[in-house]
């Protein structure tokens, strides 16, 4: 019995990344299919055979794939810095967009969107294709990393970081932010508005093999850095006193987990916009089937945040085709009960 019940963490595990792979593998090829007009599987068997017309090759190779695999960059990139936040922080309700990066992000993107336009516009404003939108992902980095600056030193007590703290200083900063981006906004008063709002609104509409690119290094460079900190992030559960007392240099760590958390969110932000809510629902699945394994987290965060993204995508997508729900008002949907479960629990 009691070997049973040591192994369930492990059958969880086992099940959670089978179950995932499977899952992702069968989003992949609906979103490859489904879209505003449906293709039949011979027709998609026959783009990979190299037998097929010029429309259906185009529609699958340099719109839907690319599209789809920008999706599960993104559900990685946020899965895993909302786990490394909640676990730098302690706090099962901390993600990327309530301590402030991902506004931070939102913020300086679209001030260097309008600022591109200014420098560039045309008469006609709805023909204006700002050189700014190639850079998105590097300004909405820069604007991720000084919120996460400012949380990381605002939430400084007696020389080390505390994390209750933080998370009420990066709640604060991120409702400023946001304020600000939506006053800009509004300042503006532009034709583009609509662009830079479905921006904001986080889609993978017009999502490009260049995105997934520009995308991929921090990706692993991502994954990298998450790897390094899983011993120091075992440690860092402890008590700061105790902590302190086997050596490790506490304000380092927590800074470097806050910048690999902060690089994944706001390079995600920068290609497809602040899509809120999967770093909150991805770690707090990973912690149920993995228990308090950091390694089997990691690989369930990777699994399930690609999943989920690119799941909420192909939703959004087809149920009013040819309309098209973004991606992060499907994942809000899905993540705002969860949520106020989550805070209910808390309280």
């Amino acid at each position: 019995m009691a070997t049973e019940t040591a192994l369930q963490p492990y059958s969880r595990v086992a099940s959670g990344l089978v179950m995932g792979t499977i899952g992702i593998f069968l989003a992949v090829a609906t979103g490859i299919q489904a879209g505003a007009v449906d293709l039949s599987w011979p027709q998609i068997w026959a783009v990979f055979a190299g037998d097929s017309t010029e429309h259906v090759q185009r529609v699958v190779f340099d719109i839907r794939l690319p599209r789809t695999l920008v999706g599960l960059l993104i559900g990685v990139h946020f899965a895993l810095s909302g786990w490394l936040l909640q676990l730098l922080s302690r706090n099962p309700l901390a993600e990327p967009g309530i301590l402030g990066i991902s506004a931070g992000a939102s913020l300086v993107a679209v001030i260097a969107f309008i600022v591109g336009d200014w420098l560039f516009s045309s008469g006609n404003p709805y023909n204006n294709a700002s050189p700014a939108l190639d850079y998105l992902p590097l300004f909405a980095m820069a604007g991720g990393l000084v919120a996460a600056v400012a949380v990381y030193f605002l939430g400084l007590s007696n020389g080390l970081l505390s994390p209750l703290k933080m998370t009420l200083t990066g709640a604060v900063i991120a409702g400023m932010l946001h304020a600000l981006t939506t006053g800009t906004l509004a300042f503006w008063g532009h034709a583009h508005t609509e662009l830079v709002a479905q921006w904001l609104a986080g889609s993978l509409y017009g999502a490009k093999w260049d995105h997934l690119s520009s995308l991929l290094p921090w990706t692993i460079i991502g994954l990298a850095g998450a790897g390094l900190l899983l011993r120091p992030l075992k440690v860092m559960q402890l008590d700061d006193e105790h902590v302190q007392t086997l050596g490790l240099p506490l304000n380092r760590w927590r800074a470097f987990a806050l910048l690999i958390a902060t690089l994944m969110a706001a390079s995600a932000v920068g290609v497809a916009g602040p899509v809120g809510f999967i770093g909150l629902l991805i770690p707090h699945i990973s912690r149920k089937l993995a228990g308090p394994g950091l390694s089997a987290q990691l690989l369930l965060c990777v699994v399930l945040g690609a999943l989920l993204t690119v799941g909420a995508d192909v939703l959004g997508r087809t149920l009013f085709s040819p309309y098209e729900v973004p991606v992060g008002v499907v994942s809000a949907i899905l993540g705002v009960p969860f949520f106020l479960y989550l805070l209910s629990r808390q309280s």
